[in-house]
């Protein structure tokens, strides 16, 4: 009687193991990426400069109170690339997403041939 009650307790505790870890939540995608994606339009609008073409750069961005992007800093040996990035996403709108406000997203960036 023992043994059957042991191994009846036994499935119900591993049972209730795997409904707890099973997580059924909705996936959101994260916000870096929906930012990432949102900048990449941006620079794709604009007519790309032969100068800049190859170079690669790492820009640390946030998003204010108005959602507005704000280039903090960009990483680059090109000289023509940082005045490229700093023109055609500083102070641009985003559109509304789930941006924290005062966190510093860096995001590196590369130029096609």
């Amino acid at each position: 009687m023992r043994k059957i009650l042991f191994t009846v307790a036994s499935i119900l505790i591993l049972n209730m193991g795997f409904a707890l870890a099973s997580d059924n939540a909705p996936h959101e995608p994260k916000s870096i990426k929906i930012l990432t994606s949102q900048i990449y339009t941006m620079l794709g609008e604009n007519i790309i400069p032969n100068e800049i073409r190859g170079s690669l750069a790492e820009i640390r961005i946030a998003v204010d109170e108005g959602n507005h992007l704000r280039v903090l800093s960009i990483e680059t040996d090109n000289e023509a690339l940082r005045k490229f990035l700093k023109t055609s996403i500083d102070f641009k709108k985003i559109n509304k997403g789930t941006y924290k406000k005062g966190i510093v997203y860096r995001i590196p960036i590369e130029v096609r041939k």
